[in-house]
């Protein structure tokens, strides 16, 4: 087996920062993974492997895009780099009541580091955002720990949880009557669930009562934004011998912002990156990965990574189908982004809906279209919603449609929510789509009124955001930029009045895109919820004759994270 040789000069480019990252992408036990690792393919890379641990629940939403982007980082500075989803998150196995995240989570660190060490490297180093921190400080076998922002206790971490999740709910509305509580023992946070095994389990875990469970020789702490390190953690990976680097790098509140927002500072990856180029770890040629190409459930499905070949690089997709396949002709269901949202869906809904439909017979492609999620494309955040209504968003899913139809795919229905639902109309306007429901459309159409409403329903999600209450007291966000974009909205808002006044009316391009679309046979199935803009979007584009059926959904925010509301939406989603 190949083994680093530390101390062994590199051999010529291999250590070139810039170099070429190659991702691949597969299946460690119940865990998806993405693999990053420089190109090319053959030749030597460094012998310190990264083990990258990501956030739990709704930061883990937040954070994809940002870990991403530092998994490439590594990747091009020579080392291979394992970003794993938790199991009950993401593209992983299983739902929130099944797992115990604090022994799983161990477990599947510690699967990690065993499959990186028989490929031949002789160093670990693991990085473990948040929640993520915590769970990594029980992985065994890693050499070199960092955490980023990891809470003292999971009491504090599960306090921290409620705390945002009563601030979020004010924007549900009244919660039904007759809407299920959560089990005993379960904490809802965000649209996402800990189930009670987790709960109990994070009750008991204190970070530095932790220390000595994994081991690491290193550790890097780069703590919140302004914050000091707690110095009895530092203190406890001192006595137990671990060498100690504090770092107060800015940016994990960057980090964990909204989907669409959230980027990778450059002073984490720069603290990151030289912390780890200190250690003396040599370089390799590796073994192969030796993971799974499919994701066996139950219930009779299968999952596998899709990877198109697009315009500006990767499309990353999942295939959730029936075990052993699907006959050719038969009807498949395509999920779209929500936003920066990745391909597991808003709260990991349309994770959870694809595997209702391949357990009732239909396959479904869940996909990124560029700068989201796993697709390439840009690696910061844009600086308006415009490139998430865009021609080239749409041409990505056309390439997903027509990837499902040359693989025997029949009819096909569209799923999308917000920026979701306008890729799902435009979809049907160029492709014959069986049925599209759509959630809480803010635009079908982009022009000046989509525009407006989309400043709107930030500025008003911003509201209930705990974590944009925070940065915006901290003076992380700039108040005037917030009264600029009001500002432009009433300056829109104005102008479309006067304009209206001293013009006759043009007809509707929203109203004549839904005739055209229903024109061809496609079933269109609106759903909003209660309170939100796209209601007064469709009041104002689509006469009431003219408008689809439409659902209502009470209690409920733009992003459905009110967990007793989710089984509705699958329900809605696998209706014939």
């Amino acid at each position: 087996m190949p083994q680093a040789s530390a101390g062994q000069e590199p051999p010529a480019g291999a250590g070139e920062a810039g170099r070429r990252v190659r991702r691949s992408r597969y299946y460690l036990g119940p865990a998806f993974v993405v693999e990053h690792g420089p190109d090319p393919v053959e030749g030597p890379v460094r012998g310190m492997g990264v083990v990258l641990l990501p956030p739990l629940g709704y930061e883990d939403t937040c954070a994809y895009r940002p870990l991403r982007v530092l998994a490439d980082a590594l990747a091009r500075e020579g080392h291979v780099v394992l970003r794993l989803d938790w199991p009950s998150l993401g593209d992983s196995a299983f739902d929130s009541f099944q797992v115990d995240l604090v022994a799983d989570g161990a477990a599947l660190g510690g699967a990690a580091v065993r499959s990186l060490r028989e490929r031949g490297f002789g160093r670990i180093a693991g990085i473990g955002v948040r929640g993520g921190g915590l769970l990594a400080l029980g992985v065994p076998g890693l050499d070199d720990l960092a955490l980023l922002g990891v809470p003292a206790s999971g009491k504090a971490f599960l306090r921290e949880e409620r705390a945002f999740h009563q601030t979020a709910a004010k924007a549900y509305g009244q919660r039904p009557g007759d809407a299920e509580p959560l089990p005993e023992g379960a904490v809802e946070a965000g649209g996402f669930i800990y189930g009670p095994r987790t709960v109990a389990a994070l009750q008991q875990l204190v970070a530095e009562a932790r220390v000595l469970d994994g081991g690491a020789r290193r550790v890097l702490v780069i703590y919140r934004d302004g914050i000091a390190a707690p110095p009895s953690l530092l203190g406890a990976f001192e006595r137990a011998g671990a060498e100690v680097t504090v770092s107060s790098a800015p940016g994990l509140g960057a980090m964990l912002e909204t989907s669409y927002h959230s980027e990778l500072r450059p002073e984490i990856e720069a603290a990151v990156r030289s912390w780890l180029a200190t250690a003396e770890s040599g370089w390799v040629e590796p073994a192969p990965a030796a993971g799974r190409e499919q994701l066996e459930l139950t219930g009779g499905v299968a999952e596998r990574p899709v990877v198109l070949p697009g315009e500006v690089g990767e499309l990353s997709g999942i295939l959730c189908e029936p075990r052993g396949g699907v006959a050719p002709g038969a009807a498949w269901t395509l999920f779209l982004n929500a936003g920066g949202v990745r391909r597991s869906g808003p709260n990991r809904l349309w994770t959870r809906a694809a595997r209702a439909l391949a357990a009732a017979g239909t396959p479904s492609l869940r996909f990124d279209v560029r700068d989201v999620g796993d697709s390439d494309g840009t690696s910061t955040p844009h600086r308006d919603l415009e490139a998430m209504y865009s021609e080239s968003a749409i041409q990505d899913v056309v390439q997903a449609y027509d990837w499902a139809r040359a693989r025997g795919a029949g009819e096909i229905d569209a799923v999308g929510l917000c920026s979701g639902s306008f890729l799902g109309i435009q979809l049907a306007a160029r492709r014959p789509v069986r049925r599209a429901l759509l959630f809480n459309g803010l635009a079908f159409v982009w022009n000046d009124d989509a525009r407006a409403s989309g400043v709107t329903s930030h500025i008003g999600e911003s509201l209930f955001d705990l974590r944009r209450w925070r940065r915006l007291l901290t003076g992380r966000i700039n108040p005037m930029g917030v009264l600029r974009a009001i500002a432009a909205k009433g300056w829109m808002t104005a102008a479309a009045a006067v304009s209206r006044l001293h013009r006759r009316p043009p007809a509707d391009e929203v109203d004549a895109l839904f005739q055209a679309v229903a024109g061809k046979g496609t079933r269109l199935r609106l759903v909003s919820s209660e309170g939100d803009p796209s209601l007064p979007y469709l009041e104002r584009h689509l006469p009431p004759d003219h408008r689809p059926p439409l659902t209502v959904l009470p209690g409920v925010d733009h992003t459905i994270r009110p967990v007793w509301a989710h089984d509705r939406v699958v329900e809605l989603i696998m209706e014939k």
